[in-house]
């Protein structure tokens, strides 16, 4: 992990008092690496837009943004790396993926190897750890999060698959695909690391589907779990099962171009 600087007298202070909450945890007993750094999130209200397949009078459509609380969380301030997943791999609680060293962030994971290294994780920590909901992820990210959706009734599903598409791509801008090394892509405002970078982040929260009232309110809906959201720069529907969904097993919306994650520390 990044090393902490000490600066000393009132620059430290000032320091101290400008940064978010940063958190340092303990040492997890059987993991083999430095202790992770955590962010605090503070709790607050977003406008969650529900992600998944909505129809009205037999048409898709998108479903209006609804107002969420959001209680405050701990959250790592950096995605796993594939040294700490090669850890997890070490102690035969994790499935063994293509690369699994170096300071960069672990990709190449789908929706249960992340959980697998949450429950081990929480174990040799003695802490509880899991994946953040979408709306916990949302709420992180702050201003580093984009809703590439396409609002509205009037287009036949060809054509709001390619609007979606459009948005998605406006969103990403022209930054490289190449993986970088943990830390390339700046901070948030909250002090997380790499959130608009080009590695998407496994969810707990499921794709939904349903129908919507007249007003844009959501009638009827179901999760169908096989299908997990992931956030980046714009929200993606994976299939759970998926490693690498730029070669398919994207739900809804423009594939990722990796998969990785980041833990949130439940709270006791």
């Amino acid at each position: 992990m990044k090393p902490f600087l000490f600066v000393a007298g009132a620059t430290a202070l000032a320091l101290l008092v400008a940064a978010p909450l940063m958190l340092a945890r303990h040492d997890a007993p059987g993991a083999s690496f430095d202790p992770v750094e955590l962010v605090e999130v503070p709790g607050g209200s977003i406008a969650y837009r529900p992600f998944g397949s909505f129809s009205r009078a037999g048409r898709g459509v998108s479903p209006d943004p609804v107002a969420r609380d959001i209680a405050g969380f701990e959250i790592m301030k950096y995605q796993v790396t594939r040294d700490q997943y090669a850890a997890c791999v070490a102690a035969e609680a994790c499935a063994k993926v293509s690369s699994t060293e170096g300071e960069v962030p672990q990709t190449g994971v789908n929706w249960q190897d992340a959980t697998d290294f949450a429950r081990w994780y929480s174990k040799v920590s003695g802490e509880s750890w899991r994946l953040p909901t979408a709306m916990e992820w949302q709420h992180a990210a702050a201003e580093r999060y984009g809703d590439a959706t396409v609002a509205g009734g009037d287009l036949d599903p060809g054509e709001r698959m390619l609007a979606n598409y459009r948005a998605g791509v406006l969103l990403r801008g022209t930054a490289s695909p190449a993986l970088r090394p943990t830390g390339s892509f700046g901070v948030n405002s909250r002090g997380l690391s790499d959130v608009s970078g080009n590695v998407w982040e496994w969810t707990e929260t499921c794709m939904e589907k349903g129908t919507l009232n007249d007003d844009g309110s959501i009638a009827v809906s179901e999760p169908y779990c096989w299908v997990r959201i992931a956030g980046g720069i714009h929200r993606a529907a994976i299939v759970d099962i998926v490693r690498d969904a730029s070669v398919g097993g994207c739900a809804v919306g423009l594939p990722p171009d990796h998969l990785g994650f980041r833990l949130v520390r439940a709270s006791d």
